[in-house]
């Protein structure tokens, strides 16, 4: 699910993830444009990371991570920051 389609997420956080649904929806990426994407379980992480990198460079990020998640879960993140911690 992307972050825009769930509702937990506050609208101020969802810049990004809804300029990446407009380039889904300009150029007919379904899997950018949907709320969900499904494909085979095996290949779900490889697909998850595809469009993470998409999303990367959509949104002139800098980079992405995958948080742990459970079986069947991930959280893909995009990095537009990054600095030293105090």
């Amino acid at each position: 699910m992307w972050a825009w389609a769930n509702s937990n997420f506050p609208d101020d956080l969802l810049s990004d993830a809804k300029l990446v649904r407009s380039f889904g929806e300009k150029n007919s990426i379904n899997e950018l444009a949907q709320s969900y994407v499904t494909d085979a379980d095996d290949e779900l992480e490889v697909l998850g990371w595809e469009l993470t990198a998409a999303a990367v460079q959509i949104c002139d990020a800098l980079g992405a991570y995958r948080s742990p998640g459970s079986e069947g879960v991930a959280l893909y993140l995009i990095l537009k920051s990054v600095s030293w911690a105090g």
